[in-house]
């Protein structure tokens, strides 16, 4: 399906943050699209959990003339679109899940039966379980305080992360991978899902964030060899490698998985 398509996020350009889950399904589908901070903050925000307040949701409940979003959104990431179709409504959702539910119906990577769906949903949900889990080690004083003001604890906290729960979404996802093989799609569908894409960026975090000194090199610690097989095989698909090298991909924050 082709049309406009909009990732709402934060500051683009500058990490990939949960707007990369997004633009990994986009870049690979060949969809060209915009990134854009716009509208995400104050009064007259198209997320409400960025409104100054939650009686500002209120007014604009009442029909306020401040809010002129295609649909009501909680936070970002949101993907927005627009089909080419004279008749047909804009779609404006936010939830990275449903963002990629979505994007995978219309994309065309979607399971092709009501059991690859369900597994598909799994996957998804648990990956981004994982990925919240181990953003949190790195605020554990104030979820909506900076990393860098509470640097100390978020640092102890994520590398006891690594020695435990880490390993545990590893060994799990290694089981799921190892059922239809390191090369092949996660859910026994013929052609990537949602889901694989989902698991994938999680997996290119981990790597990221903590395959490094201070972290004991956890990744390469880690006994997954058919997970491993299966990020390296995901990485190099084609589109995903051209993206991986242009300016429009951009940088690891450095911090909470992002």
């Amino acid at each position: 399906m082709t049309g406009k398509f909009i990732v709402y996020y934060h500051a683009p350009g500058q990490f990939k943050g949960r707007g990369e889950f997004l633009r990994l399904m986009l870049e690979d589908a060949g969809v060209p699209y915009e990134n854009t901070p716009d509208k995400l903050y104050g009064q007259g925000a198209w997320m409400d959990m960025f409104r100054p307040s939650a009686e500002a949701i209120l007014q604009a409940t009442d029909g306020g003339s401040d809010d002129d979003a295609p649909y009501p959104c909680l936070f970002p990431p949101a993907i927005f679109h627009q089909p080419e179709e004279a008749d047909a409504d804009p779609v404006f959702v936010n939830q990275v899940g449903a963002c990629m539910i979505y994007l995978g119906d219309v994309l065309g990577y979607a399971p092709e039966t009501p059991a690859q769906r369900a597994r598909a949903n799994q996957t998804l949900l648990n990956a981004q379980d994982y990925i919240a889990e181990g953003r949190r080690t790195f605020h554990p004083v104030k979820d909506t305080m900076s990393y860098k003001d509470q640097k100390e604890e978020g640092d102890r906290c994520s590398k006891e992360f690594t020695k435990e729960r880490m390993l545990k979404y590893l060994y799990h996802f290694e089981k799921v991978v190892k059922v239809h093989g390191a090369e092949a799609p996660v859910t026994g569908t013929s052609k990537v899902t949602y889901a694989d894409f989902a698991l994938f960026h999680v997996l290119d975090a981990t790597v990221a964030q903590f395959n490094s000194e201070y972290y004991d090199y956890a990744w390469d610690k880690a006994n997954v060899p058919n997970l491993k097989g299966y990020h390296g095989w995901f990485k190099n698909r084609p589109k995903l490698k051209e993206y991986f090298a242009s300016t429009r991909c951009m940088p690891w924050a450095g911090d909470s998985m992002m």
